[in-house]
């Protein structure tokens, strides 16, 4: 029982003192949120040495039990052995591993971790670019103004953007104005076949002032797209991290969530 209620007493002290420290700016409760900064710091460190206690030690029962993928698990104990040591030496000799005489950071760091780093990150443009693709199909209202607004971003940040938007949106609207064609030979009745073909020649006239004026109001109109309609839209997705931040805060404080604990 204690072992669950000494750390809610903890937590709900720590809490009311640091919303006292917000608040108050005197002492005793001015200076109480650095301290707790200076002791979030030291937890912090425990903290990481825990989580790599816990890594290698999972990673230690996989080789041992000879689970599916093991030599993965030991790939990663060898190389975190390496660095570790490999470190340590660097620093020892040099006092700082990334000093830029020491061999963990000519060789190491910077001829393997760097690499490795930008091949992860290079790895996730292409799941970026494949959730791109799933979020922008033009099926719905929303994802066509969706898509239009990206695309329009895009190319009026890159510096040849002006210049492409030109074709781009050429090559689309010829597209549009070919698929309204096409559609409005496949109807039967007058109306449908005069409202498909006057759509098309209004994608084609719109060529024309796309041509002329889209390389100058482009980046105005893509600077607006982020000033405006998009800061609005991440101030009210702030504004509700925000309010959830209190809300799960207040229930930490108060006792009511306690997944930690477990």
């Amino acid at each position: 029982m204690m072992r669950r209620t000494i750390p809610l007493i903890i937590t709900f002290i720590s809490g009311i003192l640091l919303v006292f420290a917000l608040f108050i700016p005197h002492k005793p409760f001015g200076n109480l949120e650095e301290r707790f900064n200076d002791w979030y710091i030291i937890v912090s460190g425990f903290t990481m040495i825990l989580g790599m206690d816990s890594l290698l030690l999972h990673h230690w029962n996989k080789i041992r039990r000879r689970q599916a993928d093991w030599f993965h698990s030991a790939a990663l104990i060898v190389a975190f052995a390496v660095t570790l040591v490999w470190g340590f030496y660097s620093g020892i000799k040099v006092g700082n591993p990334f000093d830029p005489k020491s061999t963990f950071l000519q060789y190491f760091y910077t001829y393997v971790f760097v690499p490795l780093q930008a091949t992860m990150f290079s790895l996730l443009a292409f799941f970026i670019a494949s959730a791109a693709y799933r979020a922008f199909r033009a099926r719905t209202l929303n994802a066509t103004l969706l898509l239009v607004a990206a695309v329009v971003v895009m190319l009026g940040r890159v510096p040849k953007g002006s210049g492409a938007s030109v074709v781009l949106f050429g090559i689309a609207l010829v597209a549009l104005a070919v698929g309204l064609v096409l559609h409005g030979r496949s109807l039967v009745d007058l109306r449908g076949q005069l409202l498909a073909y006057g759509g098309a020649a209004l994608s084609i006239l719109a060529i024309i002032p796309i041509a002329k004026y889209f390389p100058t109001y482009l980046p105005a109109v893509a600077d607006w797209i982020m000033n405006i309609p998009q800061l609005a839209a991440k101030r009210g997705i702030f504004i509700g991290i925000a309010l959830g931040g209190i809300a799960m805060s207040l229930r930490i404080i108060l006792g009511i969530e306690r997944t930690y604990l477990k």
